[in-house]
């Protein structure tokens, strides 16, 4: 009788282990799966915030301002050039070693404070210094932006072109 009872309590034995690392199995399982779903829930949500960003992006590139910017080096002997339009910042033609400073007029007509910075690309970037960029203009107030271009003695192009972009953002905070 002994025997069959060791036998019996070796058998409980087993099935209690056989069960606790089928449980063991069942619930590595169920972390897993549930691991899996928290990944493509996270993906889900970083798909979501970044097709925001991207949009809010766009949007705000659309509605900023841009001026076309072009300067001429000037030929020894011609005279300087500059051209009066306010679509475009046309510094004109200019010699070497001179510098001529144009004006932008940036309105906040909106109902919240905006932060502004300003961008300037293409080859004339380089040439072009800002008085102000970075800054917050609040509603209903504006600011003159000086836009000094400087031609360096060692130009080396005959016409230096690019953009200036104004971005507005709300300031949230």
């Amino acid at each position: 009788m002994t025997e069959d009872n060791n036998n019996i309590n070796d058998e409980k034995l087993n099935n209690t282990q056989l069960e606790s690392a089928e449980l063991k199995e069942i619930n590595l399982q169920k972390t897993k799966k549930k691991k899996r779903k928290a990944g493509k829930v996270l993906k889900i949500i970083v798909l979501f915030a970044t097709l925001i960003f991207v949009w809010i992006g766009a949007v705000q590139y659309l509605a900023a301002d841009r001026y076309g910017a072009v300067v001429k080096i000037q030929k020894e002997g011609e005279s300087i050039g500059v051209n009066p339009t306010t679509e475009k910042l046309d510094f004109g033609d200019l010699p070497k070693g001179n510098s001529l400073m144009r004006f932008i007029t940036i309105e906040n007509s909106g109902e919240m404070d905006v932060y502004v910075k300003i961008i300037k690309t293409g080859s004339i970037a380089d040439l072009i210094e800002l008085n102000r960029n970075d800054f917050v203009l609040s509603s209903g107030d504006s600011a003159k932006i000086e836009l000094l271009l400087e031609m360096p003695i060692s130009a080396d192009k005959e016409e230096y072109k690019g953009k200036v972009i104004i971005f507005k953002l709300p300031k949230l905070f």
